[in-house]
């Protein structure tokens, strides 16, 4: 299992153009991207503790690697013919940030939430004290170091504002404070009465996903060639985007329909997707396909 990580936000959730100014900063050629923090505050605008959140960010979406310089992916959205979608106006792109959250596991408590909590607890319900509980355990199960409460409590809340925003108003999905995931509409609040908000993962069957995005995400996880079972598929893809397994077959029909890369078998009751893909440019080619480029 991977290293759970946890903090580093400094308490803020990623703001809807956060990710866009960072790329920005960091292809300016006459500027040093991240690595001059004096200079960073000046050209971004905000604090110390924002300009750390943002390049926190950038990583935990999988857009700037270790050495803090642009990856494929950030040069796609935003860069590349004047950035697919640089300004997050696509569901679609907000679908792919979805995932890149999940498998980059820089932020833990993203992956956890969605595939291990749903998954060990058999439940799409939660509120801040069974989140808490259940990431205590599995740190105990992963890690020597102990994590403070005030820690998780601050990754928890983070999470949460991440996806729900309280009342949400037409005004309030296009402030600028709010998170762009907002919109994927994955968590919802639940009153139970008990005196903790409850929240509830949205599994929907999303029939109008996006099969190119999903393509990228197959391909992008699991390979070039290979064969993986729909299980596989179901606790990760499937989770990362609350969707039921209904929804789930639906999007790969759409998708083996369209492109002949992707062959769906059922043998024995055992249901398996093939991935045959000779060109190493395939992903990008779904990408280009999805936005027109």
């Amino acid at each position: 299992m991977h290293t759970l990580k946890f903090s580093g936000h400094d308490t803020f959730h990623c703001r809807q153009q956060w990710l866009l100014k960072g790329v920005e900063l960091i292809n300016n050629q006459e500027l040093n991207g991240f690595h001059n923090l004096e200079e960073s505050i000046l050209n971004l605008g905000v604090g110390k503790n924002m300009v750390q959140a943002i390049q926190y960010w950038m990583k935990a979406f999988g857009l700037i690697n270790n050495e803090k310089h642009l990856t494929e992916i950030a040069d796609i959205l935003f860069v590349q013919n004047g950035g697919f979608d640089k300004y997050l106006e696509d569901e679609g792109t907000l679908w792919l940030l979805q995932y890149l959250l999940c498998k980059q596991q820089e932020a833990s408590i993203f992956k956890l939430i969605f595939t291990d909590y749903a998954r060990e607890r058999i439940s799409s319900e939660f509120d801040e004290r069974q989140i808490l509980n259940f990431l205590k355990l599995k740190i105990a199960e992963t890690s020597n170091r102990e994590t403070s409460e005030s820690t998780l409590q601050s990754d928890f809340k983070v999470f949460t504002q991440s996806y729900f925003s309280g009342i949400r108003t037409a005004k309030s999905l296009e402030d600028d404070f709010n998170s762009p995931l907002i919109e994927l509409n994955l968590i919802s609040a639940v009153n139970r009465g008990n005196g903790l908000t409850t929240y509830k993962l949205n599994k929907e069957d999303r029939v109008t996903f996006p099969s190119e995005i999903f393509g990228y995400c197959l391909v992008d996880l699991f390979g070039n060639d290979a064969a993986v079972n729909f299980k596989d598929i179901r606790d990760t893809l499937g989770s990362y985007f609350v969707l039921t397994n209904e929804g789930l077959e639906v999007v790969i029909d759409r998708l083996r329909s369209k492109y002949p890369e992707f062959i769906y078998n059922e043998d024995a009751g055992t249901r398996q997707l093939q991935l045959k893909i000779e060109n190493e440019d395939f992903k990008l080619r779904l990408l280009q396909n999805y936005y027109g480029v």
